[in-house]
């Protein structure tokens, strides 16, 4: 099982902060505790939102994540990619070996690869194809971002910002 698919499972199982049906993207992206500190895509549906991070298993043991929202979007991968790239030029473009998950961080190490468990406590986007399961929550849906945030209530020791 992949790290993707595994971090998917682990993420239904979780009880979570569910979006309230009138939710819209600015409601999670403006104001309150509870928002999303970093820019989503326009036009992407709010699927997940932890806002306690999440529990991922690592050899070291577990390691607590950021806060995660999960999107799906109607644009390719890679207009993702490129979008970010204009909204985050100062974050990092990593690609997995495979070329299908691509993943955007705030800072990197000479060890950093896609999905280490580090990257979980770093503000990052993780951008990958929908897969049909995924994709029955948004018709045309063809990408999956998992956006790992700073806090709006405090800052983590990986925020520089004083």
């Amino acid at each position: 099982m992949t790290i993707p698919r595994l971090l998917m499972l682990c993420l239904l199982a979780l009880p979570v902060t569910q979006a309230p049906a009138h939710s819209t993207l600015s409601d999670i992206t403006s104001g309150g505790e509870e928002k999303v500190t970093l820019p989503v895509v326009p036009e992407s549906k709010l699927l997940i939102h932890a806002t306690r991070g999440i529990d991922v298993s690592s050899g070291d043991g577990p390691v607590q994540s950021l806060p995660l929202a999960v999107f799906l979007t109607r644009q390719t991968p890679q207009e993702v990619v490129e979008w970010y790239r204009e909204a985050l030029p100062e974050y990092e473009v990593l690609t997995d070996k495979s070329g299908q998950q691509v993943q955007i961080l705030r800072e990197t190490g000479p060890d950093t690869t896609v999905d280490s468990p580090d990257t979980y406590r770093i503000p990052n986007i993780r951008i990958r194809p929908t897969d049909a399961r995924m994709a029955t929550h948004m018709k045309g849906a063809k990408t999956m971002l998992q956006v790992y945030y700073s806090p709006a209530y405090g800052k983590t020791e990986s925020d520089g910002d004083s």
